[in-house]
């Protein structure tokens, strides 16, 4: 892995859409251009409740078995519009949670990216 640093500023790398995953269907979806697995740590362990989502708004999180699906971006993508798109898709298909905690999603037009986190999604959910 390289990470490159121009001008005293980490420049941007991949980008993803992530989704939480528990025994009853998807409590988060999210979008990032950190690494998943730093946020997925930030999600578990930062104090701000803005960065530390899942800490802050899904109960019993500690006591949870959840996975989480990352799926990498092209960078000509707008991730907060695969992200919207598959909450409303999910929630459409009946495979968000009654426990989620997602953001309200805005109204997006579905995308060839959105629709191949899902199929990565549901095969997780079988």
């Amino acid at each position: 892995m390289l990470l490159r640093v121009r001008d005293g500023e980490l420049e941007p790398g991949a980008q993803w859409v992530y989704a939480w995953l528990a025994h009853d269907g998807v409590v988060y979806v999210g979008a990032t251009a950190l690494h998943p697995e730093t946020r997925t740590w930030l999600h578990l362990h930062h104090d701000d409740p803005r960065i530390g989502r899942m800490r802050a708004s899904f109960e019993g999180l500690a006591a949870e078995e959840l996975d989480v699906v990352a799926f990498e971006l092209p960078a000509d993508v707008d991730r907060q519009h695969v992200r919207h798109g598959a909450v409303t898709e999910l929630a459409a298909r009946g495979l968000l949670s009654e426990r989620e905690v997602c953001d309200p999603p805005l109204e997006v037009a579905s995308s060839p990216e959105t629709e191949r986190f899902l199929a990565a999604i549901e095969q997780r959910l079988d």
